[in-house]
Protein backbone atom coordinates (compact mmCIF):
# COMPACT_ATOMS: atom_id res chain seq x y z
CA UNK A 1 0.00 0.00 0.00
CA UNK A 2 1.10 3.28 -0.72
CA UNK A 3 2.36 5.39 2.55
CA UNK A 4 0.00 8.06 3.34
CA UNK A 5 0.87 11.77 2.73
CA UNK A 6 -0.43 14.53 4.92
CA UNK A 7 0.21 15.29 8.80
CA UNK A 8 -1.03 11.66 9.78
CA UNK A 9 1.07 9.81 7.46
CA UNK A 10 4.42 12.32 7.54
CA UNK A 11 6.58 13.03 10.73
CA UNK A 12 5.03 16.07 11.77
CA UNK A 13 3.24 15.95 15.10
CA UNK A 14 -0.63 15.49 14.64
CA UNK A 15 -2.76 18.03 15.98
CA UNK A 16 -6.12 18.77 17.35
CA UNK A 17 -6.95 19.16 13.08
CA UNK A 18 -6.24 15.69 12.57
CA UNK A 19 -8.09 14.19 16.10
CA UNK A 20 -11.49 15.70 14.98
CA UNK A 21 -11.04 14.28 11.40
CA UNK A 22 -10.73 11.14 12.95
CA UNK A 23 -13.48 11.69 15.07
CA UNK A 24 -15.70 12.18 11.94
CA UNK A 25 -14.82 9.35 9.92
CA UNK A 26 -14.19 6.80 13.46
CA UNK A 27 -17.80 7.94 13.39
CA UNK A 28 -18.44 6.12 10.30
CA UNK A 29 -16.39 3.57 10.71
CA UNK A 30 -18.55 2.28 14.33
CA UNK A 31 -21.19 2.59 12.04
CA UNK A 32 -20.70 0.14 9.66
CA UNK A 33 -20.35 -2.50 12.58
CA UNK A 34 -23.30 -4.57 12.01
CA UNK A 35 -22.18 -5.43 8.20
CA UNK A 36 -20.08 -7.47 9.71
CA UNK A 37 -22.23 -9.26 12.29
CA UNK A 38 -21.95 -12.83 10.17
CA UNK A 39 -18.35 -12.85 9.51
CA UNK A 40 -17.59 -12.56 12.77
CA UNK A 41 -19.60 -15.20 14.10
CA UNK A 42 -17.81 -17.41 11.97
CA UNK A 43 -14.65 -17.01 13.49
CA UNK A 44 -12.54 -19.71 15.77
CA UNK A 45 -13.86 -20.00 19.11
CA UNK A 46 -11.59 -19.67 22.73
CA UNK A 47 -9.90 -22.01 24.43
CA UNK A 48 -11.70 -20.24 27.54
CA UNK A 49 -8.20 -18.33 28.51
CA UNK A 50 -8.58 -14.88 30.21
CA UNK A 51 -8.01 -11.53 27.93
CA UNK A 52 -8.01 -8.18 30.38
CA UNK A 53 -8.83 -5.01 28.05
CA UNK A 54 -7.42 -1.96 28.89
CA UNK A 55 -9.06 1.44 27.55
CA UNK A 56 -7.48 4.80 25.85
CA UNK A 57 -6.63 7.75 27.78
CA UNK A 58 -9.53 10.12 28.86
CA UNK A 59 -11.60 6.46 28.46
CA UNK A 60 -13.11 4.36 31.30
CA UNK A 61 -13.93 0.91 30.51
CA UNK A 62 -17.54 1.88 28.64
CA UNK A 63 -15.72 2.30 25.44
CA UNK A 64 -14.83 -1.04 25.73
CA UNK A 65 -17.77 -3.11 26.23
CA UNK A 66 -18.69 -4.00 22.70
CA UNK A 67 -15.14 -5.86 22.17
CA UNK A 68 -15.57 -7.25 25.23
CA UNK A 69 -18.77 -8.63 24.63
CA UNK A 70 -17.62 -9.85 21.82
CA UNK A 71 -14.65 -11.70 22.75
CA UNK A 72 -16.61 -13.14 25.37
CA UNK A 73 -19.63 -14.71 23.23
CA UNK A 74 -16.39 -16.76 21.82
CA UNK A 75 -16.02 -17.94 25.30
CA UNK A 76 -13.19 -16.06 26.47
CA UNK A 77 -13.05 -14.96 30.11
CA UNK A 78 -12.71 -11.03 29.52
CA UNK A 79 -12.05 -8.44 32.18
CA UNK A 80 -12.10 -4.98 32.03
CA UNK A 81 -9.17 -2.64 33.76
CA UNK A 82 -12.00 -1.55 36.50
CA UNK A 83 -9.85 1.51 37.54
CA UNK A 84 -12.39 3.91 36.32
CA UNK A 85 -10.84 6.82 33.77
CA UNK A 86 -7.60 6.52 32.38
CA UNK A 87 -6.10 9.83 33.48
CA UNK A 88 -2.48 8.33 32.43
CA UNK A 89 1.12 8.33 34.14
CA UNK A 90 1.74 10.89 36.22
CA UNK A 91 4.58 12.13 39.74
CA UNK A 92 1.37 14.48 39.94
CA UNK A 93 -1.30 11.94 40.89
CA UNK A 94 -2.16 10.94 44.55
CA UNK A 95 -2.08 7.32 43.29
CA UNK A 96 0.52 5.34 41.17
CA UNK A 97 -1.86 3.88 38.32
CA UNK A 98 1.40 1.69 37.46
CA UNK A 99 1.38 -0.19 40.66
CA UNK A 100 -2.47 -0.46 40.41
CA UNK A 101 -2.47 -1.38 36.61
CA UNK A 102 0.07 -4.27 37.85
CA UNK A 103 -1.94 -5.49 40.55
CA UNK A 104 -5.09 -5.73 38.58
CA UNK A 105 -3.31 -7.70 36.53
CA UNK A 106 -2.19 -10.03 38.65
CA UNK A 107 -5.91 -10.08 40.22
CA UNK A 108 -7.08 -11.36 37.21
CA UNK A 109 -4.40 -13.82 36.32
CA UNK A 110 -4.98 -15.39 39.69
CA UNK A 111 -8.99 -15.68 39.04
CA UNK A 112 -7.77 -17.35 35.62
CA UNK A 113 -6.56 -20.40 37.98
CA UNK A 114 -2.81 -19.30 37.29
CA UNK A 115 -3.42 -19.51 33.23
CA UNK A 116 -1.63 -16.99 31.13
CA UNK A 117 -3.38 -14.19 30.07
CA UNK A 118 -3.53 -12.19 26.66
CA UNK A 119 -3.65 -8.03 27.23
CA UNK A 120 -5.42 -6.33 24.69
CA UNK A 121 -4.88 -2.29 24.94
CA UNK A 122 -6.50 0.35 22.98
CA UNK A 123 -4.44 3.62 22.59
CA UNK A 124 -2.24 4.73 25.98
CA UNK A 125 -3.68 1.11 27.04
CA UNK A 126 -1.95 -0.41 24.72
CA UNK A 127 1.10 1.37 25.97
CA UNK A 128 0.54 -0.09 29.57
CA UNK A 129 -0.24 -3.27 28.25
CA UNK A 130 3.40 -3.91 26.54
CA UNK A 131 4.93 -2.23 29.93
CA UNK A 132 2.91 -5.13 31.79
CA UNK A 133 4.29 -7.84 29.30
CA UNK A 134 7.87 -6.89 30.02
CA UNK A 135 7.75 -6.70 33.43
CA UNK A 136 5.87 -9.72 34.09
CA UNK A 137 6.67 -12.01 30.72
CA UNK A 138 5.76 -15.28 32.90
CA UNK A 139 2.00 -14.20 33.70
CA UNK A 140 1.10 -12.69 29.69
CA UNK A 141 0.34 -14.93 26.86
CA UNK A 142 0.18 -12.49 24.34
CA UNK A 143 -0.42 -8.26 23.74
CA UNK A 144 -2.74 -6.89 21.41
CA UNK A 145 -2.12 -2.87 21.01
CA UNK A 146 -5.04 -0.38 19.39
CA UNK A 147 -3.33 2.45 17.75
CA UNK A 148 -0.99 2.90 20.77
CA UNK A 149 2.14 5.04 20.75
CA UNK A 150 4.17 1.97 21.42
CA UNK A 151 7.56 3.18 20.01
CA UNK A 152 9.55 6.40 18.98
CA UNK A 153 8.83 10.05 19.97
CA UNK A 154 5.10 9.59 21.46
CA UNK A 155 5.01 13.38 21.83
CA UNK A 156 3.64 13.64 18.62
CA UNK A 157 0.43 12.38 19.24
CA UNK A 158 -2.42 15.20 18.16
CA UNK A 159 -3.81 14.81 22.24
CA UNK A 160 -0.19 16.32 23.63
CA UNK A 161 -1.40 19.74 24.88
CA UNK A 162 -4.47 18.03 27.01
CA UNK A 163 -2.12 14.87 28.64
CA UNK A 164 0.17 17.62 29.76
CA UNK A 165 -3.07 19.91 31.18
CA UNK A 166 -4.75 16.57 32.67
CA UNK A 167 -1.64 15.29 34.03
CA UNK A 168 0.68 18.16 34.98
CA UNK A 169 3.61 16.48 33.55
CA UNK A 170 5.01 17.73 30.20
CA UNK A 171 6.96 15.86 27.84
CA UNK A 172 10.34 17.40 27.95
CA UNK A 173 10.18 16.38 32.28
CA UNK A 174 13.13 13.96 32.30
CA UNK A 175 11.07 11.99 34.77
CA UNK A 176 8.58 11.62 31.92
CA UNK A 177 10.78 11.16 29.38
CA UNK A 178 12.77 8.40 30.79
CA UNK A 179 8.80 6.86 32.09
CA UNK A 180 8.23 7.17 27.95
CA UNK A 181 11.43 5.58 27.01
CA UNK A 182 11.02 2.79 29.39
CA UNK A 183 7.96 2.13 28.15
CA UNK A 184 8.58 2.15 24.37
CA UNK A 185 11.51 0.24 24.26
CA UNK A 186 10.98 -2.93 22.00
CA UNK A 187 9.12 -5.82 23.95
CA UNK A 188 11.15 -9.08 23.75
CA UNK A 189 10.10 -12.48 24.72
CA UNK A 190 6.01 -11.83 24.89
CA UNK A 191 4.45 -12.11 21.07
CA UNK A 192 3.02 -8.57 20.32
CA UNK A 193 0.85 -7.49 17.49
CA UNK A 194 0.35 -3.94 16.60
CA UNK A 195 -2.65 -2.69 14.75
CA UNK A 196 -2.00 0.56 13.54
CA UNK A 197 -3.97 2.89 10.44
CA UNK A 198 -1.92 5.48 8.66
CA UNK A 199 -4.59 8.17 8.76
CA UNK A 200 -4.83 7.87 12.46
CA UNK A 201 -5.40 11.08 13.66
CA UNK A 202 -4.33 11.13 17.10
CA UNK A 203 -1.37 8.80 17.05
CA UNK A 204 1.16 8.75 14.22
CA UNK A 205 1.20 5.24 12.46
CA UNK A 206 4.47 4.77 12.90
CA UNK A 207 4.57 5.20 16.10
CA UNK A 208 2.16 2.56 16.60
CA UNK A 209 4.21 0.28 14.97
CA UNK A 210 6.46 -2.29 17.20
CA UNK A 211 10.01 -2.80 16.25
CA UNK A 212 10.46 -6.30 13.83
CA UNK A 213 11.45 -9.31 15.46
CA UNK A 214 10.41 -13.09 15.63
CA UNK A 215 7.42 -12.32 18.02
CA UNK A 216 6.20 -9.33 16.27
CA UNK A 217 3.77 -8.73 13.94
CA UNK A 218 2.43 -4.98 12.57
CA UNK A 219 -1.13 -5.15 10.77
CA UNK A 220 -2.19 -1.89 8.94
CA UNK A 221 -6.19 -1.54 9.25
CA UNK A 222 -7.98 1.32 7.44
CA UNK A 223 -9.93 2.03 11.36
CA UNK A 224 -9.88 5.51 12.95
CA UNK A 225 -8.32 5.67 15.95
CA UNK A 226 -11.19 6.24 17.57
CA UNK A 227 -13.15 3.25 16.49
CA UNK A 228 -10.64 0.31 16.75
CA UNK A 229 -12.82 -1.04 19.19
CA UNK A 230 -15.70 -0.85 17.25
CA UNK A 231 -14.67 -2.00 13.67
CA UNK A 232 -15.55 -5.02 12.54
CA UNK A 233 -12.44 -6.00 10.26
CA UNK A 234 -9.99 -5.13 13.31
CA UNK A 235 -12.57 -7.24 15.85
CA UNK A 236 -12.06 -9.99 13.44
CA UNK A 237 -8.53 -9.77 13.44
CA UNK A 238 -8.73 -9.82 17.23
CA UNK A 239 -10.62 -13.26 17.62
CA UNK A 240 -8.31 -14.75 14.77
CA UNK A 241 -5.03 -13.59 16.80
CA UNK A 242 -6.29 -14.63 20.06
CA UNK A 243 -7.34 -18.26 18.43
CA UNK A 244 -4.05 -19.06 16.92
CA UNK A 245 -1.94 -17.87 20.28
CA UNK A 246 -3.99 -20.70 22.07
CA UNK A 247 -3.00 -23.67 19.53
CA UNK A 248 0.71 -23.36 21.08
CA UNK A 249 3.60 -21.78 18.91
CA UNK A 250 2.64 -18.25 18.04
CA UNK A 251 2.94 -17.27 14.64
CA UNK A 252 1.93 -14.34 12.48
CA UNK A 253 -1.41 -14.29 11.19
CA UNK A 254 -2.05 -14.08 7.01
CA UNK A 255 -3.84 -11.09 7.13
CA UNK A 256 -4.55 -11.17 2.83
CA UNK A 257 -6.11 -14.45 2.96
CA UNK A 258 -8.26 -13.43 6.44
CA UNK A 259 -8.79 -9.65 4.99
CA UNK A 260 -10.23 -11.81 1.34
CA UNK A 261 -12.35 -14.18 3.71
CA UNK A 262 -13.48 -11.46 5.61
CA UNK A 263 -14.70 -9.38 2.49
CA UNK A 264 -16.69 -12.75 1.46
CA UNK A 265 -18.84 -12.94 4.39
CA UNK A 266 -19.49 -9.62 5.09
CA UNK A 267 -22.77 -7.83 4.22
CA UNK A 268 -21.95 -5.50 1.02
CA UNK A 269 -21.78 -1.51 1.87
Amino acid sequence: MKEASGRAGGDAPLTWIDAVRDLVVGIADAAALPTGFFALSRVPRSDGHAVLVLPGFLSPDQPTWPLRWYLSQLGYRVHPWGLGYNMGFSTSYHYDIEALIEHRLKEVFIESGDRKISLVGWSLGGLYAKALARRYPTLIRDVITLGSPISGDTSKVSVTRIYEWVSKMQFANPEFARKLREFTQPLEGVPITALYCKKDGVVPWRNAREKPGPLVQNIEVTAAHIAMGFDAFVLYLIAHRLAKSANGAWRPLDVPMLAKRFLRERLPL
